[in-house]
């Protein structure tokens, strides 16, 4: 099998070192050429356009970060969109369900077959082919694609018809955004407390609330150092479609619409491309 790869960014760039580990044949495409010169020394085939690449491929996996920028890539700047014919097109970025569904519906016109596939984790899960990996669509299409999948994931979970996976993937997202602001209000009343935080993170740590998340992310708040895992500017865009769909579905989600300020807020302040864990110097201005 074939795999091109579209969008080489913080997570695109492990999740396709690792399919290329796996022994597949791979071609990947990137606006910024620079980004994909270490993948060419590891044997990676590098395209000089997306059709280039589609007409390669037998499978299509793109990893791009909003909908005007994947419609532009994989329709509208293709000239002649019948090179999709019989090609498996894989997204596995974060997209509202109504724009999956969408491309599905677009993607069908030329006999092209779509799995809808967005992944759970940061760049350390991707780097260590660790990451979560939700599935919908044919499920018999899915299960030819399993072994790509666990190329890069360590679960693999088919969740049904389209779009049903971009659904379970934004309500995850929506409770993580919610942990990490959570955590840094938390943190802001200890210290305007007096409260070591050290003595704090011992406490919390130990206790029911304790998670992988708050391991990962309560020595940022020690050393005052933001390193990206996910950034504040991917936070806005995934509560941007949570509240998208919410008023698509008619969910009430109060708390996530003041959480979508707060992120807007730190945009606006300058920490748009720091990790999401830097909502706390909102918090502290």
């Amino acid at each position: 099998m074939r795999i091109g790869f579209v969008g080489i960014g913080v997570m695109g760039k492990p999740m396709a070192t690792n399919i290329l580990k796996s022994g597949y044949e791979l071609m990947c495409y990137n606006r910024t050429k620079e980004k994909i010169s270490d993948l060419k020394d590891k044997g990676a085939l590098v395209a000089d356009s997306v059709e280039e690449l589609i007409e390669w491929s037998d499978t299509i996996i793109f990893m791009l970060t909003t909908p005007e920028i994947i419609e532009s890539t994989l329709i509208k700047n293709i000239k002649n969109l019948n090179i999709y014919k019989d090609k498996t097109i894989i997204n596995m970025g974060t997209i509202s369900p109504s724009f999956s569904i969408k491309l599905s519906q677009e993607l069908s016109k030329y006999d092209a077959r779509y799995i809808d596939a967005p992944v759970s984790g940061s760049k350390n899960p991707a780097e260590d082919g660790k990451l979560i990996i939700l599935t919908s669509g044919d499920q018999e299409l899915v299960k030819l694609h399993n072994s790509v999948f666990e190329s890069m994931g360590d679960k693999i979970t088919y969740c049904g018809e389209i779009p049903k996976a971009s659904m379970i993937k934004l309500s995850v997202n929506l409770l993580i955004l919610h942990m990490m602001e959570g955590f840094s209000e938390m943190i802001n009343f200890a210290k305007k407390g007096d409260i070591d935080l050290n003595s704090l993170f011992e406490i919390v740590l130990s206790s029911q609330v304790s998670n992988d998340l708050y391991k990962m992310k309560y020595k940022n708040y020690i050393s005052e150092e933001f390193p990206v895992q996910g950034s504040v500017k991917n936070g806005i865009k995934d509560l941007t479609l949570i509240m998208k769909t919410a008023n698509e579905t008619g969910a009430y989600i109060p708390l996530t619409a003041l959480n979508h300020q707060m992120y807007l807020k730190a945009k606006d302040l300058g920490y748009e491309e720091e990790d999401f864990s830097a909502i706390i110097k909102v918090l502290e201005k």
